[in-house]
């Protein structure tokens, strides 16, 4: 008989082991943290040049943008009100 082309399979606990060890292998020798913190600098200094505000601005600036209309809106239903009665007196006069 001949031999398989290929060995056999390991146990696949094994077979896991030595995936794990050859990924470990790899990350540790990878540049890729390396390309990591590099990415994050090179990404920290292009948002540092654009004109951003943090979460907490941007929600107070909505808050203060909806009672800045609430305000007009009531301020605008009051010169309706004010012109009835001005249109009101004058054509009793």
């Amino acid at each position: 008989m001949s031999k398989p082309p290929f060995p056999p399979f390991p146990p696949m606990p094994k077979a896991f082991a030595d995936l794990q060890a050859k990924v470990s292998d790899l990350m540790r020798t990878s540049p890729a943290a390396e390309v990591e913190g590099h990415m994050k600098t090179a990404l920290s200094a292009a948002m540092a040049k654009m004109d951003l505000v943090t979460r907490e601005d941007f929600e107070l600036q909505q808050q203060m943008l909806a009672k800045a209309l609430e305000k007009m809106a009531a301020l605008e239903r009051r010169v309706i009100e004010l012109e009835a009665e001005r249109l009101r007196l004058e054509k009793k006069s």
